[in-house]
Formats: structure tokens, sequence, C-alpha cells
């Protein structure tokens, strides 16, 4: 089997691609299958240019024949690969952190989606903070941070659920020592009934961010609802033990799970465990379900996904299932909580999440949408 890859870049997370590749291939080898495909490369930058990221999907699909297309790319840039994906029948796996999702949530046929679930985790933190004290908030993010729907979504449900969005706070700073949250802490100091906040940023910013919270002198009434990236073991250890505000959220994984296949995960890749290893260990997973398959039903695209449908996925977080309706899978999540003075965090699974994901998707996208090409995290 030969199969494809879009593969990305990133300045800010220089080892997404190695990372990526070093998952993919450990599982592969450890399950003695590596032999069995061929892998072949293209770059496509930070994944924001339409036309790039079509000519090397045509030369992988078309030129190199590839059996299956791994694209690392974003929500918005598939629909222009998308009749390229049916004109061949090939199966395409798109991959990426989950910060975006479609406009509408119609299954496109040959496409599946494997990704970090970050929006829908976001959208489940938003429900969170609603029934947090009077359901009022501050959103505080970046301004690349808020160029993705994860954020919509943690503010959509928050407001669905009743609560309130009193202050809009968007950082536009270099992530350095010149980066301050002055204009956000001069409205929670006028404004003491307004103690949650929505927050969404990714790890550099959010480390700066962490530090200067706790210096403000009311964040002891603080409740932060964060989003995913915001809850890296790298950037909680900054302000260290005995936060001054409590953080809640939920994770797509962590590292000191204590499951079987964690274990094994986080002890076998050759560099240390991190998200993207773990998008590529569980690529690995799919390419041996498609390599092992029954060919009696076909090798066309929609067959091998009518095939993966009826497979499950015993991921490092948990049971993978392929959705029918949307042809995403769907994961565990972990609800994170940690209180204000305490040191280490209540980490909670729940493994069930299909009726919260049936009302996640169950409503299209509404109004004009826009915001940034590029894969999340690659910039």
């Amino acid at each position: 089997m030969k199969a494809g890859i879009l593969f990305p870049l990133s300045n800010t997370y220089t080892g997404i691609g190695a990372d990526f590749m070093d998952g993919l291939q450990t599982y592969l080898k450890q399950q003695e299958v590596f032999s069995g495909i061929s892998f072949i490369k293209e770059g496509i930058g930070f994944g924001g240019v339409e036309k790039e990221i079509y000519l090397k999907a045509e030369k992988l699909l078309i030129s190199d024949d590839v059996d299956v297309l791994i694209a690392y790319v974003d929500e918005k840039v598939l629909p222009v690969l998308y009749p390229l994906i049916q004109a061949t029948d090939k199966v395409m796996l798109v991959v990426n952190p989950g910060a975006n999702y479609p406009v509408n949530w119609i299954a496109q046929p040959n496409v599946i989606h494997l990704n970090l679930q970050h929006a829908f985790l976001c959208w489940l933190t938003g429900a969170s903070a609603a029934v947090s004290a009077n359901g009022h908030a501050a959103l505080a993010s970046t301004y690349y941070d808020c160029g993705y729907l994860h954020a919509a979504a943690m503010v959509k449900n928050f407001m669905e659920q009743g609560g309130t969005i009193r202050y809009n706070y968007i950082n536009n700073q270099v992530y350095d020592a010149a980066f301050d949250i002055d204009q956000l802490t001069v409205f929670l100091s006028a404004n003491a009934d307004c103690t949650n906040l929505l927050c969404v940023f990714d790890e550099k910013p959010a480390l700066l961010f962490y530090q200067l919270l706790q210096q403000y002198t009311g964040a002891k009434a603080l409740h932060l609802f964060v989003s995913p990236m915001m809850l890296a073991s790298k950037q909680l250890s900054h302000p260290t033990a005995n936060t001054s505000y409590s953080i809640e959220g939920y994770l797509p994984w962590h590292s000191e799970t204590n499951n079987a296949a964690n274990v094994e995960f986080v002890k076998s890749c050759t560099r240390p465990a991190s998200i993207f290893s773990l998008l590529g260990w569980e690529t690995g997973m799919i390419l041996k379900k498609i390599l092992q398959r029954d060919m009696a039903t076909g090798n066309s695209g929609d067959a091998v996904i009518a095939d993966l449908k009826t497979k499950t996925i015993n991921s490092p977080r948990g049971v993978l299932q392929l959705d029918s309706e949307t042809q995403f899978y769907i994961a565990p999540v972990a609800k994170y909580n940690l209180k204000a003075g305490a040191d280490t965090p209540e980490i909670e699974w729940v493994s069930n999440v299909e009726k919260e994901w049936r009302a996640f998707t169950a409503v299209p996208t509404e109004g004009a949408v826009t915001g940034w090409t590029n894969t999340y995290l690659c910039y």
C-alpha cells in the first residue's frame, strides 16, 4: 500500500512534523506492518495556500498513485480537494488539531477526519462556564487564536446555556516581554461581579497570560475556563503550585493517563510523546486497519470507509469510533479541574460523549465565517 502525506510545517511548534512521523512509524514498526506501507511526502508549509495544496495532492493521487492521502490540513482548505478525491476514488484522511469545523456537517465521499477535537472541547467548556457563579464572563484570546472557530464554539455554547459575555479582550501583541493584559485587568477591577474568564490561547501566549494574571490583585476570585492548549503541563508549570485562580477545561489527551495503550505509546515513541505524535500513532492504527481489511468488499474509497465504520480503535486516549454521520472519529475526553490554591488537578475521563457530539454537530454554522486558512498551530 502507498500512502501520500501532505506534510505540515510550523515555526512555533518546530517538532510538529518529526513528532507526527515518529508516532506513525513507531506504531507501524511495532505492529510489524511498516514494510507493507510506503510513504511519499509533500511539504505544504503552514497549509494556507490552496493552490499549492491542490497541486501537491494532485501529484500524490495521480502521478504517484497513492492508495491513501493523509492530509495534515485545516477544514478551510478542504473544499478544493473534494472533487479530486472523488474523481480518483481514493481515501483521504484529514488530520489536524480540530480548532475549526465544517460550515455544515454533511459527510464528503471518501473523506474521514481524525483530530484532537479542540473546537468540540471548547464547546463543552462553554457549557461548564455558563453555570459558574452568576453566568457572566469576559472572553480573553489573541488575534491569532480567535481566527479559528474553537473560540466561537466556546462562546456560542456558553451563551446558548444562558451565559452572558460582558467583555471581549483580543490581544494582538507579539509574544515577548512586552506582552500585557492591562486592558483586561482594568475591566476586571471595575467589574468585580464578572469572575469567569473564557480563555482561548495556544502555548506561547498561554504561558504569558498565566504569569501576568497571577500578578493581578483580584486573581483569587477568578475562574478560568480554558482551551485545550492552555492545559499542557508546560503552560501550567508557570505559575507553579498554588495558583490564585481556578482553571477548568477539557483535554483530548494526557501523557500520564494510566491505561495500557497510553503507557505503550509514551514508552515506545523515540521522541517525547506529544499531541502530534499521538495523531501520528492513531494515523498508523487507521492505516493498519486499511492494510489488513478484507478485500472481498472492494477497494474503492466508499468500501474502505464503510469497513472502517464497523471497527473501533484502541487509542492511547481510549476507544475511537468513526461517526457514521459526519465521518469524524469521536474520542473520549478528559475533564480538567485545578482549584485555586491546589497544586494537583482533578482529571476525569468521559468515555461516552456521543450525546454531546450529536448536539455539537446538529446545528450548521450560520452567517459569514472568516479566519485563517493555515492549519492551527502552523505559523
